[in-house]
This record gives structure tokens, C-alpha cells and sequence, in this order.
């Protein structure tokens, strides 16, 4: 009602003007807010149109609610039907139009109302109302698991698009003294502009051209310029994620822009060209990934455009998007603890690009393939009954005999896999003039349609794993995002003990103290004077000080020192190995390594077979894995990628390995096991000693969802012992006695358990095959 009084306040105080002075005089203000009216009626039209799964609309009805009751409010409703109806079409249009008034109609309603102000008021009306209008229009369509999905999604987004549309436009609605954004204004105006592009994304030039995957390109350049490697990302996978869900497909976009805009992030400290190029080349890249599948030619040309455009921007332009994207931290320690998270990410990068350079030469373009049986008969007879005299009388005047007599020769030719002349009725055998040379031809063409179905289903499960390798990137930049928006907490107070600690000292140095996103204390130090901290018993005296117990990280660097937590818990470990009885090289490769979160991981793969090839494939299973491991990424994402780029390399020749990878958190003693194909595992906690087996398919084998490793979680505390041994230690015969090894020891030397057992095998199973233990032994640290 308040806005309503005003409006006839204002009308009257225009009429008494026209009554004194013949004329209607609007002031700037007056002007400025009718503009703001337009912007809302366009941004309603234009949110309307933006569309997810292909036919839900929930952005044009959250602006409506975000924006109120008054002329805004108005406005915003009018070009929220206008775009509904327009775009949608009729029976859409109308149920989003019918919503959309409704929720204009409550703000209106509930405007003088206590709760109207509350921040969740707008968000829960609007997302009940369009749940209720929806329900019933889809109710007539009938439910099924994917639309009760979509629509709870709707709802959701649709109750979001309000709450962060409000903040978008407090700028222009709140007077506030402080200049410039705050960090919610910032996300909420770009989540505002990124849903703007989904209606842009439909808009299209010359063909294919989209003018919102041409802007979108521009954005993710733009902000991973000014914005660095968390910033492109961050963009690339928030407007790829976008681009996806309105064409409702696989998350190529996203993975795509989230690429390019980590390259262009890794390159902007080398000049605008440097990052533009970094960001074609890399969109290049992602483009021809999917070969198999058909490449998105348009994003290509899309992509050109927006290069162009990225370098003519004005630098006062970019600089703008900078000051939204780039804040500056508030001392040293953000900063550092940035670059420690931003290091992480590029080590993930690397591993991708590894794991790209090991399979790329094994992907080749694929050839259309002719696989109707009936064309054995008809390719066999262009070559040998084409200057027969009895071609005529074969397949024209009896070609119903002659029809009859292949089709009853067909099945017992393919489940032989070749033809044979009882085959064929006699009446057809007796009469052809060339039935030896007939009957080659008809093998020969048989052996290629059998070889071209093998290759076709051989290509459809390369198309799948390469299809599942996109997956495994969206979840791994998944991660990586939130890894990035996880708060990295600094310790001023320690920070400050230690500040003044080092200039007792005398070491001048730039130093940070935090906790990391697991809670463990985090210490680095960065300056040419840091050799006096590396002596002995000086980490001893940074740990008290800091009363924490560290250990250092060794990074090859001299003029910088990395200090972390040190965990409460340490493993000892034994190995031992011997080859196959007549080879130069065993096939099983190991490794082992501590992460800087504290968790310690455990590799033993043995690749098929023995000899230098089986070394070959282990080696390299042990290399990529460790390589992944490293750079932060899950175990399981780790373990199917490398499964899936294995079966990729087997195109040409077959090669797998078999994998056993241990984990254990040295905080906690949590572990899992995970294993593909691979040996039985023991645990021996007191004196009892437990197999841990599995059935996963070898590394390079699996595919599909069969292609998960075989996980088994453990709780290990101080005296626990971890066996891994490569199947070559029991041979495929009964392991009691490796059970009663493990029982028996007593913990003191891990490496002799581990010799014993190597000698042991060559009685129990002999030597026919590489044999390997390792032997894992916890203790307090």
C-alpha cells in the first residue's frame, strides 16, 4: 500500500506542474529511474528465455520475485511474461506467466509485512509457487525419476536466482557509503550475468555462431586475465556448467572453458597475446578430444572471434574486470596460501597433459564400416558371378532358389566364423559353374565383416572410456574449485611469535603461518637468508616455538623453506623382490611416498605377463598413478582415469597391469585399500592377520561402470602391519603359510618379514613368475 501512495503522490504532484506551467518537465531522476524500469523489463524477457534441461525456466520468475512490488517489480513482471509467452510458447509461457503474477501479487500483498524483509521471505514464495503451478502442469505429462529431478532442480534455482538477484541490485537500490562491491554483490552480478548467457547461448549468427558462447568466451578470458588460474577456472566451469545444462548434454563446455581459462590463468603474467593464444590453443585442444563423438567446429570459430575481441578491449576496461575478480589480500599469508593452492592446481594440469601425450598417439580416426550379412553374398558374387554364363539365370530368373539357398547357408557360416560347401543346399552347389572360387569370396567377405564388428565394438568401448575420461576431469576440477573456495585460516599469533623469533635472529625473510583445508598448521618461509634454519635441531626449536610438532619439506629450493604438522603416526617399511627364473627385469614396479597432508600411499602394480614389456606396463601404471596422486587427486578418480587411458593404449596391442594401492592417513590411521586385480592384501592387527581380496578386472581391462576398483576401508593404529605381495609370492596356491608369517612376526624388521617371504615362495610355488612383498609397519611417531 505504501508504494501505491506514493504513486498518486507523485501523479498529483505532476498535474498540479502541468496545471501551472502547460507543460510536464522530467528530471533527472525521474529519467534515470525510467531507465531502470526498461533494464528490468529487458533483463525479465531476456531471463525468461534462459533455459536447463531443455525446457525449464525458473530465472524470469526469480527476477520477478527478486525484484518487489513497486515499478521495478512491475516492469520486471511485464518483460517476464513477455519473454514466457514469446518464447516458450502458449501452454509454457502460461504456467511460468501465471506464477509470475502470482508472486508479483504476494510481494504486493505482503509489502508492509514484517517477514516480506527477511532474506528467505522472496526466495521460499517463489520457489513454492512455482512449485505448485508446476506440479500441476506437469502432472499431466506423468512423473518419471528424470523430471521429479529436473523440477526439484528448478525449484532450487529458483528460489536461488531471487535471494542472489536481490543482492545483485542492492547496488542500485541501498545507498551506502562505501564505494565499490562486496564480494557477495560481486558473485551474485556474475551468477546474474551468467544466466543472462543461457538465453544468448540460443541466439545464433551465420549458421551455428553463438552469441552467448562468443560473450561467454570473452568473460572466461577476461577474468582469467586479470583474475589468474582460480579465477579462470572458477569462471570456466561456472559458464561451461551453464552452457551444459541448457543443451543438455555431457559437460563438454565445461570442461572446455574450465581448461582454457586455467591455461590463460597460467600465462597472464606473460601479456594479453600469451594468454589468448594459451586460450585457443588449449579450447583447440579440449575440441579435438572429442573426435570420436563429432567436434564442435562452432566453438572454434567462436572462440577466433573472441580473441579478437579480447585484444581489443580497452586495458580501463579489463582493468574494471580486475578490480571484480583480482582482490588484492590483506597481507602475506592469503597470498602464499593462494599459491600453495594454486600450485596444486597446476601440478593436476600437469598431470592431465602427461596422461594426454601417453595416449594420443594411440586414438585414430575411424572409417564407416559395412556390416550387413546380406552383403557377404552380394560382394562375393560382383566378383565372381559377374562374367558367369549362368549369372542370369542365378539371380534373375531364379533368384528366390538362389535367395533361399544363401540365407539357409548363412548361420552355420557365422557361428563358424567361415563357410563350408555342405553349407549349401546341393541344388545350389551342383549347379554353380563356380562354386570353389564362389565360396572363397564368400569367406574372404566373411572375414572382413567379422574383423570390422570386432573393430566397431572395439571402437565403441574406446568412444566410452574417452567419454568417461571427461567425466573424471569434471570431477577432478570439481575438486579442484573446491579446494580453491575452501578458507585457509592464518595464525597471527603464531605468525607474529615467529616474526619476532627470525629477527632475533637475524634471518630476514617473508613468512607465512596458516592451516590448510585438512586443519593441519602450515609454515613457510621464503629469502635468501634461510640456510641457519636448516641445521640440526633448529626445526626441533621452530616446533616448540610454534608448539606444534613439524617436519620439513624438502622442495629443492634454497632460498625457501616449507614447514608442516608432522602427524602423530609413522610407518616402517621392507621390501623385497625377485625376478622370473630367466629374465633381465622383473614386471613388478613399486613405490611409496608421503603426501603433504600426511597421508601415505603405497604402490605395488605387476604388469601381464614378466619381462621388459610387463616391466613396461607396470612402470608406467606406477609413474602416472604417483603423478596423479601427487597433485592432490582423489584415489578413485586416479585409479579409473588410469584405467581407462590403459584400455586406450591397448587399441593396437593388449597391455594391462594389475594395481594395488595403499592409503593411510597419518593423523588418523584411516586407510583403504584399493585393488584391480591384484593379489591378496594382509592386515595383521595383534595377532590376528585378515585377507583382503577383491574382484575388479586388471588395470586396462575393466571398462564401463564394471571399471571401479574393488575398495576396502581400514582403521590401523600404532604395531598394525599392511602385506602386499604380487601373485607370483603364492603362485595361485593355498597362502596359509604367508598367514602364518605375518602372524609370527614380531615387528622389529619389516624387510627381513619381507625376505622371508620371497624365499619362502620359490619352495611353495616355485619360479614361474616375478614375485614382490612389501611390508608396512606402523608406529607412534
Amino acid at each position: 500500500m505504501a508504494t501505491k501512495e506514493k504513486l498518486k503522490t507523485k501523479a498529483a504532484r505532476l498535474r498540479e506542474e502541468a496545471r501551472e506551467t502547460g507543460k510536464v518537465v522530467f528530471r533527472a531522476p525521474a529519467l534515470v529511474r525510467f531507465a531502470e524500469c526498461v533494464i528490468r523489463f529487458l533483463l525479465g524477457a531476456l531471463l525468461a528465455g534462459a533455459e536447463i534441461f531443455g525446457g525449464y525456466a525458473p530465472f524470469g520468475l526469480g527476477l520477478v520475485g527478486a525484484s518487489g512490488s513497486g515499478l521495478d517489480g512491475f516492469f520486471a513482471l511485464l518483460g517476464a511474461c513477455f519473454g514466457y509467452l514469446t518464447m516458450e510458447g502458449f501452454v509454457e509461457g502460461l504456467r511460468y506467466t501465471a506464477a509470475c503474477v502470482l508472486v508479483f501479487s504476494m510481494a504486493f500483498a505482503f509489502f508492509d509485512v514484517g517477514a516480506y524483509r527477511k532474506s528467505w521471505f522472496m526466495p521460499l514464495a517463489a520457489a513454492a509457487i512455482d512449485g505448485v503451478t508446476g506440479f500441476i502442469y506437469l502432472s499431466d505429462q506423468g512423473w518419471t525419476p528424470e523430471s521429479v529431478i529436473f523440477f526439484g532442480t528448478e525449484l532450487l534455482l529458483c528460489g536461488a536466482s531471487v535471494y542472489f538477484y536481490r543482492i545483485a541490485f542492492t547496488p542500485w537500490t541501498e545507498k551506502r557509503e562505501e564505494e565499490g562491491l562486496t564480494a557477495r554483490q560481486t558473485i551474485s552480478l556474475l551468477l546474474l550475468l551468467g544466466t543472462l548467457l543461457l538465453t544468448l547461448s540460443k541466439l545464433t549468427l551465420l549458421g551455428d555462431l553463438s552469441v552467448g558462447r562468443f560473450a561467454a568466451a570473452v568473460a572466461v578470458m577476461a577474468v582469467a586475465y586479470k583474475g589468474g588460474v582460480s579465477a579462470g577456472a572458477t569462471a570456466g566451469v561456472a559458464v561451461g556448467l551453464g552452457m551444459d545444462l541448457s543443451t543438455g548434454g555431457m559437460p563438454f563446455y565445461a570442461m572446455a572453458y574450465a581448461l582454457s581459462g586455467v591455461m590463460t590463468g597460467v600465462f597472464h603474467h606473460q601479456g594479453k597475446l600469451a594468454a589468448t593464444l594459451a586460450y585457443v590453443l588449449s579450447n583447440a585442444l579440449a575440441v579435438l578430444w572429442t573426435w570420436k563423438d563429432g567436434l564442435h567446429i562452432p566453438l572454434l570459430y567462436e572462440v577466433f572471434a573472441a580473441s579478437v575481441v579480447f585484444l581489443l578491449l580497452p586495458d580501463r576496461l579489463l582493468r574494471q574486470v580486475g578490480a571484480l575478480v583480482a582482490r588484492e589480500p590483506k597481507h602475506g599469508t592469503q597470498e602464499r596460501a593462494m599459491a600453495y593452492v594454486k600450485g596444486r592446481m597446476e601440478d593436476t594440469a600437469a598431470a592431465f597433459k602427461s596422461l594426454y601425450e601417453s595416449m594420443r598417439g594411440t586414438l585414430h580416426t575411424s572409417r564407416p564400416n559395412n556390416n550387413d550379412t546380406a552383403a557377404i553374398f552380394d560382394r562375393a558374387a560382383d566378383r565372381v558371378c559377374k562374367r558367369c554364363p549362368l549369372q542370369t539365370s542365378c539371380w534373375q530368373r531364379d533368384y528366390v532358389s538362389t535367395y533361399n539357398a544363401l540365407n539357409d547357408a548363412l548361420p552355420a557360416m557365422l557361428e563358424r566364423g567361415r563357410g563350408e560347401g555342405g553349407d549349401f543346399p546341393a541344388y545350389f552347389s551342383n549347379r554353380c559353374m563356380k562354386f570353389a572360387d564362389f565360396l572363397t569370396a564368400v569367406n574372404e567377405e566373411l572375414a572382413g565383416l567379422l574383423y570390422r564388428r570386432q573393430y566397431q565394438s572395439r571402437l565403441r568401448e574406446n568412444r566410452a572410456a574417452v567419454c568417461r575420461q571427461y567425466g573424471e576431469l569434471a570431477e577432478v576440477l570439481g575438486s579442484a574449485a573446491a579446494e580453491l573456495s575452501a578458507e585457509l585460516i592464518p595464525d597471527p599469533v603464531r605468525e607474529k611469535r615467529l616474526r619476532q623469533y627470525l629477527t632475533a635472529q637475524g634471518v630476514e625473510c617473508e613468512l607465512a603461518v596458516y592451516y590448510d583445508e585438512a586443519g593441519h598448521l602450515r609454515v613457510e618461509l621464503e629469502g635468501a637468508g634461510l640456510s641457519p634454519l636448516r641445521q640440526s635441531g633448529q626445526v626441533d626449536k621452530l616446533a616448540k616455538l610454534m608448539n606444534f610438532p613439524l617436519r620439513l619439506v624438502e622442495e629443492g629450493r634454497r632460498d625457501r623453506l616449507v614447514l608442516v604438522q608432522s602427524e602423530p603416526l609413522m610407518a616402517v617399511a621392507g621390501v623385497a623382490a625377485r625376478k622370473k627364473d630367466g629374465q633381465t627385469v622383473s614386471g613388478d614396479t613399486g613405490a611409496w611416498f608421503k603426501h603433504d597432508d600426511g597421508a601415505l600411499y603405497v604402490l605395488l602394480c605387476d604388469g601381464m605377463g614378466s619381462g621388459r614389456l610387463a616391466q613396461r606396463e607396470s612402470t608406467l601404471a606406477v609413474r602416472l598413478l604417483e603423478q596423479f596422486l601427487r597433485a592432490g587427486v582423489r584415489p578413485e578418480n586416479a585409479l579409473r582415469t588410469l584405467s581407462s587411458a590403459l584400455a586406450l593404449r591397448g587399441e593396437d596391442e593388449i597391455g594391462f597391469t594389475t594395481i594395488d594401492l595403499l592409503r593411510v592417513d597419518l593423523f588418523t590411521g584411516e586407510g583403504d585399500i584399493y585393488k584391480y586385480g591384484a593379489a591378496p592384501s594382509y592386515v595383521k592387527k595383534g595377532t590376528a592377520v585378515s585377507r583382503v581380496t577383491g574382484c575388479a578386472l586388471p588395470a586396462g581391462l575393466a571398462g564401463g561402470e564394471g571399471g571401479a576398483p574393488d575398495v576396502t576401508h581400514l582403521k590401523l593404529e600404532a604395531g598394525d602391519c599392511v602385506l602386499l605381495i604380487s601373485d607370483g609370492v603364492t603362485g595361485g596356491q593355498p597362502d596359509q603359510w604367508v598367514r602364518d608369517k605375518l602372524a609370527a612376526f614380531d615387528g622389529q624388521s619389516p624387510r627381513e618379514l619381507a625376505q622371508e617371504l620371497i624365499d619362502e615362495s620359490d619352495q611353495q610355488a616355485g619360479a614361474a613368475d616375478d614375485r614382490t612383498a612389501l611390508v608396512l609397519r606402523l608406529s607412534k611417531r
